[in-house]
C-alpha cells in the first residue's frame, strides 16, 4: 500500500479514500439516526462534489469533521455502538478529513485546523488496513481502483488538477452504481 500511497497524485489519493468510506458507509442503517446518516452522507457527497472541481467551502467540510455544537462526524464516530457503526463513521472520519487536508493544501494554506494537520499518507495506509481488515471491504475491489488510479493518476505528472468523478472510480466499486 505504501509503494501505491507514493505513486498516485494527491487527488488520486482522496479519490481511494473517499471510495472505500462511501463503501463502508452502506453498512448505517439509513432508518437508524436519520439526522445523523443524513449529515455524514451530505459530507461524503459534498467531498465527491469538491474532486469533482464543486465550489465547496474549506469551512463546510471542516464542520461536518468538527462543528462548535458537537454534532458532527468525529462525535458520531466516538459514540457509535456496534462494530459496523464504528467502522462507517470512522471511514466517513478519515475521508472527509482527507478531502478537508487536501483543500487546504490546494489552498495554500499551511495552517490547517488541528482536526486535520495530521492526516498525511500513512493515515491513508492505516485506515485502508483497517477497513480490508474488518472484511466490510473485499480486497478486490480496492485494487482494482489501486490499479486503476496508478494507470490514470500517477503522482509527478501533470494530472494532479484532472477531475477525477465519483461515478468512475465507484462503477469499480459497486455493481449497483
Amino acid at each position: 500500500m505504501k509503494n501505491y500511497v507514493e505513486n498516485v497524485t494527491n487527488n488520486a489519493k482522496v479519490a481511494i479514500g473517499l471510495a472505500v468510506a462511501d463503501k463502508m458507509f452502506e453498512l448505517l442503517n439509513i432508518n437508524d439516526n436519520y439526522k445523523e446518516y443524513k449529515m455524514g452522507r451530505e459530507a461524503l457527497d459534498n467531498c465527491w462534489k469538491w474532486l469533482e472541481g464543486g465550489n465547496i467551502e474549506v469551512d463546510v467540510l471542516c464542520n461536518y469533521i468538527d462543528s462548535e455544537d458537537y454534532e458532527d462526524i468525529a462525535e458520531f464516530a466516538n459514540s457509535a455502538e456496534s462494530t459496523k457503526e464504528i467502522y462507517a463513521w470512522y471511514a466517513a472520519l478519515y475521508a472527509v478529513s482527507s478531502t478537508t487536508r487536501q483543500v487546504y493544501r490546494k489552498e495554500e494554506n499551511n495552517y490547517p485546523p488541528q482536526i486535520v494537520e495530521s492526516v498525511d499518507d500513512d493515515t491513508l495506509i492505516t485506515f485502508v488496513e483497517g477497513a480490508v481488515k474488518s472484511e466490510f471491504l473485499k480486497i478486490g475491489i480496492l485494487e482494482k481502483v489501486k490499479k486503476y488510479l496508478l494507470e490514470k493518476y500517477p503522482a509527478g505528472s501533470d494530472l494532479e488538477d484532472l477531475t477525477i468523478t465519483k461515478e468512475e472510480i465507484m462503477k469499480m466499486v459497486d455493481d449497483n452504481y
